[in-house]
């Protein structure tokens, strides 16, 4: 198996992207990020759901007590979440500087290997400086039951 046979090409996101627009790249791919490229198109950074997420919706300690929180908190403590502003939002303080990547002759061990590491669903196909799409668990999982009937 190849990771050129997994690989889901992706647009990127850039400087003054909405979170929106990235957002809806993510979905259409399935994907749960995106590179973030420099005026010139190189890769600097990363769009990740997860980080987002993590930043606009929940205060730095709710995840921890998740548990013991009520099925009304998301709609009284995050208005922002529920009526979309968040969507409006630009992207540039949300990217993080980690970029996960593996190249075209990397063996699906090593991005196996990477995504664990990073506890990410992905990693940034790149050939040099040239980004080529997103590697995923699931794109992975799927070739595999393709390919030995199962």
């Amino acid at each position: 198996m190849k990771l050129m046979d997994v690989v889901i090409p992706t647009g990127v996101v850039y400087a003054g992207t909405v979170v929106g627009e990235a957002f809806r790249e993510c979905f259409t791919h399935n994907v749960g990020g995106l590179p973030f490229c420099n005026a010139e198109g190189k890769v600097v950074g990363r769009f990740s759901l997860r980080h987002t997420f993590k930043s606009l919706c929940l205060p730095e300690d709710i995840a921890h007590h998740a548990h013991l929180l009520g099925d009304r908190i998301c709609s009284e403590s995050a208005p922002e979440v529920v009526n979309g502003d968040i969507l409006k939002l630009n992207v540039d303080p949300y990217i993080t500087g980690h970029i996960a990547t593996v190249t075209p002759h990397s063996p699906v061990i090593k991005a196996l290997s990477i995504m664990e590491k990073y506890n990410s669903s992905y990693v940034f196909l790149m050939d040099g400086d040239q980004y080529i799409g997103v590697i995923t668990r699931m794109a992975i999982a799927r070739l595999l039951l393709k390919y030995h009937q199962f």
